[in-house]
């Protein structure tokens, strides 16, 4: 007998699911080697802090530290580089001038913009063989999706 979730899915299915959205996420990445091709002067670490920041704008380092899994020294020397490499800034957090937030010059944005569309052309591709009905379906289903994430971080 499946067990169930809290929302009455059974776990099997959840599985499912996250690994079809694992998968096609994998489809839609750049692999290492775009990565070192496009950017040879960022590291897997910096790519990250990018991300991240691109993500959810501008973030103090102890959440940074959290998010890597790493000590705020390492972070530390990680948004270092970044803004030597003009990529990052520190700025004070207009709710608490105590707080520091580290966000991404345009630059930044520019780095990571610039890997999220490597495969748009495949997703739309994919997208235009879908009959409307499904098309809607996705849509609201990925946006209950996001939803929910958004409400966990």
């Amino acid at each position: 007998m499946p067990v169930l979730t809290d929302n009455g899915h059974s776990e099997e299915e959840s599985d499912e699911l996250v690994e079809l959205l694992r998968r096609m996420l994998a489809q839609l990445q750049p692999g290492p080697e775009r990565l070192a091709t496009d950017w040879p002067n960022l590291t897997m670490q910096q790519l990250r802090v990018l991300r991240i920041l691109y993500a959810e704008g501008p973030t103090r380092v102890s959440v940074l530290a959290r998010r890597l899994r790493v000590s705020t020294p390492t972070v530390t020397g990680i948004l270092d580089r970044l803004v030597r490499q003009r990529l990052a800034y520190r700025t004070d957090d207009p709710r608490d001038r105590r707080v520091v937030l580290n966000a991404l010059t345009p630059e930044g944005e520019e780095v990571i913009a610039s890997l999220h569309p490597l495969e748009e052309d495949r997703l739309r591709a994919a997208v235009a063989t879908l009959d409307p009905a499904t098309r809607r379906a996705l849509a609201n289903s990925l946006t209950s999706l996001l939803e929910g994430m958004t409400a966990r971080t």
